[in-house]
């Protein structure tokens, strides 16, 4: 810093600290580099310097001296200040004898403004969600550098917001919830903190500052908070004055105290929430602002600059990226863990990687290998994430917040697929059936601000689900509860919406087929809820090893995404009327099964209808597909080796299952087993851990490790091209 920045920086110091213009000033014919009057008889006198040797600062406590006998003689009473930017240590001393306090430039900030140990504190606290989800304390993994976007596409970095707000720019930054808002704050103030030390910049988490109206109350709330509030009036003077940037997380947390369905009015509700913060706008014209929130908590961006008192076209609109990279998840787990694997069925969400990070070597892989443990990983996520929202809203308890998520999950069911809008009203009825009184107070906010939801458009307070994936495990979890309670209500319910693959396992995960389920299942059919039947369908055939009997079961109509009739003989079914999208058939058999009139997107395994079983009646099939069954492998130009290669591949990691038991590893590849082949195979894998090998009830049973199907994958799309160890081994054997 130049002389003259230095002499800049404490005049604005000052004029915070004694709220008085400081401004050079000849007296007695002595020049000064700062004086304040603060009263007719009270003056402030500083010096400042970017020497620190003893001979300046004897001339300079000299000069002070000199001015100040000169005012006591007018009974004006002076206090004296000497400011460098060197080291004051060796001063002080002279100082003190002269009735002068010395300073370095960063020691006089911390003396007034607390800027050494607001930074300090500051670090210490959370800011906002950025927390250790098992303690709630400040998250100190290493942050992995992503890219936030603005609306053409532009891609900023933190360094580049922390430009930006030092050139007082207003900037919102949106994002879903867990994509890292929060984190990207508290990087942004470390980059800040570290190119001043002065003025340092101000980061309040808006959600502990609830029915604050006026600017200063918040700034008093937040120091006292760090126990810095004896310095809250010299801050808040030097806020008005631009000389901090403001950090402002969590526009959506604020919280209203009170909750409407009707739109216009929620619109009002959440203006009033964020009176403080436009006050703290307002009152800091010429600082730099970020504020961060969630994408979809107002009903457009022109509410958002409304609600927090910037004109649109002064901010700076940043969103997150809702996941990382594959790149960037890699470089997080490789940072903060020992993790040598992701899952490859794990989301890239930045929270679910900091959820990851929290587990170790031995259940990261069991997760992995498990045919369950995806299920149970989003399981875990869901009970985390709702932890983490009753942490920040402390007035509603995890169960009923998770009670509301599947409420909602079930009723969008009875939706069709291009409009599962939910409005305000829906929600609310939710929050009443799940705990039996209306939302008031404190618990509303939670209810504009739920995890998995998104606005449905500008303009809109309705929401939708805005994760497939989560809704898809949401709906399977909803489902199950249903089962387990023989919940009449679903019973009653006209639902249009199937759960997709990995719902079916979620439910799957919480129901066994067996006689009860079946007793729903009818009471279901009986009520005219046929989708409850399909569901069940699919996991039963899911569930089912050689032999799946539905004892006469009968559905007429609903949707099922998938029927995979692989190596099982099916009993006793009758469907007429089903939307189905995908059918495989491979060494299936049939008794007393017909599906009749059915729409069938895609069959497989296939290639014409004249080879369609007899099952199928007068159903109008889309596309035929003649995969690469395990029978059709025969006919490849391969040596018997691979042949068996690629039959061991699709039974283990392709067929419905955990897993195969060695006998069944055979059937339907007898016209080109090599059995020595097989060994080799199955010994090759075990060794390099792509399987793993468990006693079983009637043999050995052989469980894939999930991590590795990508690879197989490739083995089996490339093949007479794939250059894979495992591959050329075969084409030697």
């Amino acid at each position: 810093m130049t002389w003259q920045e230095v002499e800049a920086e404490v005049r604005r110091i000052a004029e915070s600290v004694w709220a008085a213009p400081a401004a050079p000033k000849t007296e007695g014919g002595i020049k000064c580099d700062v004086i304040l009057k603060i009263k007719p008889n009270y003056w402030i006198l500083l010096e400042v310097s970017k020497r620190d040797d003893l001979n300046k600062i004897r001339d300079d406590v000299t000069k002070l001296a000199a001015v100040r006998m000169g005012l006591m003689a007018r009974q004006i009473f002076a206090e004296c200040y000497f400011v460098t930017t060197g080291d004051p240590s060796s001063l002080v001393e002279t100082g003190a004898a002269c009735n002068v306090e010395v300073y370095d430039l960063q020691s006089f900030a911390s003396k007034f403004i607390a800027a050494r140990e607001y930074v300090n504190e500051r670090r210490s606290a959370p800011f906002g969600s950025a927390v250790d989800p098992d303690t709630g304390s400040v998250d100190r993994k290493s942050y992995t550098p992503i890219s936030y976007v603005d609306s053409s596409g532009h891609k900023f970095s933190d360094s580049d917001i922390a430009d930006l707000l030092i050139q007082n720019k207003k900037l919102i930054l949106m994002g879903e919830f867990g994509t890292g808002k929060s984190r990207c704050l508290m990087q942004v103030f470390e980059k800040l903190a570290t190119r001043s030390q002065v003025f340092v910049p101000v980061a309040i988490n808006l959600r502990d500052n609830w029915g604050y109206r006026r600017f200063n109350h918040i700034i008093a709330n937040h120091l006292d908070a760090l126990g810095l509030g004896y310095f809250q009036d010299t801050i808040v003077r030097s806020l008005r004055r631009g000389n901090h940037v403001l950090l402002l997380d969590g526009f959506d947390e604020i919280g209203s105290q009170s909750w409407s369905g009707d739109p216009a009015r929620l619109n009002e509700i959440r203006k009033k929430s964020l009176e403080g913060v436009r006050d703290l706008v307002e009152n800091c014209p010429s600082a730099g602002i970020l504020l961060t929130g969630r994408e979809h908590y107002f009903g457009s961006d022109e509410e958002m600059a409304e609600c927090i008192g910037i004109p649109l076209h002064d901010l700076v609109i940043l969103r997150c990226p809702d996941e990382f990279t594959e790149s960037e998840a890699n470089d997080y787990i490789r940072e903060n863990t020992a993790l040598a694997i992701i899952p490859e069925w794990m989301p890239r969400k930045p929270l679910i990687c900091q959820l990851l990070a929290r587990l170790d070597n031995a259940e990261v892989e069991e997760l992995a290998t498990r045919a369950s443990g995806e299920v149970e990983f989003f399981e875990s996520v869901f009970d985390s994430i709702c932890a983490r929202e009753t942490r920040i809203n402390p007035a509603i308890t995890k169960e009923p917040l998770k009670g509301v998520l599947l409420e909602l999950a079930r009723h969008t069911r009875s939706k069709p697929a291009d409009n599962e809008r939910i409005s305000t009203i829906e929600i609310n009825q939710a929050f009443f059936d799940v705990t039996t009184y209306a939302p008031i107070d404190e618990s509303a906010a939670m209810l504009q601000r739920l995890p998995y939801l998104g606005r449905v458009g500008s303009g809109s307070s309705d929401r939708i689900f805005i994760d497939p994936y989560a809704k898809d495990g949401l709906r399977g979890m909803s489902e199950a509860n249903s089962f387990a309670r023989s919940d009449r209500k679903v019973a009653q319910s006209k639902w249009l919406q199937p759960l997709e693959r990995f719902g079916v396992r979620v439910f799957g995960n919480r129901i066994k087929c067996g006689v009860e389920p079946e007793k729903f299942v009818r009471l279901c059919i009986n009520h005219g809820n046929y989708q409850v039947a399909c569901d069940y369908i699919a996991l039963k055939i899911m569930q089912s090893n050689e032999i799946c009997d539905f004892q006469g079961l009968s559905v007429s109509d609903g949707k099922i995404p998938y029927l995979e009739f692989v190596e099982t003989e099916l009993k006793n079914l009758h469907l007429s009327g089903i939307e189905i999208d995908e059918v495989t058939i491979e060494a299936a058999r049939f008794h007393n099964v017909d599906v009749r009139d059915c729409v069938i997107g895609s069959l497989k395994g296939v290639g014409s209808t004249d080879k369609l079983p007899d099952v199928f009646q007068n159903c109008h099939i889309e596309r035929f597909q003649a995969a690469l069954t395990i029978s059709r492998i025969s006919e490849l130009n391969l040596p018997n080796s691979q042949k068996t290669l690629l039959a061991l591949i699709k039974k283990l990691f392709f067929q419905p299952g955990a897993g195969r038991q060695e006998q069944a590893l055979l059937r339907g590849a007898e016209n080109y087993w090599d059995t020595v082949a097989a060994q080799d195979v199955l010994s090759y894998m075990q060794h390099h851990d792509l399987i793993l090998k468990i006693p079983g009830d009637h043999g050995d049973v052989f469980i894939p490790r999930r991590r590795h199907t990508r690879r197989m994958a490739r083995i089996w799309e490339l093949q007479s091209n794939c250059d894979d160890e495992l591959w050329l081994n075969m084409r030697r054997v």
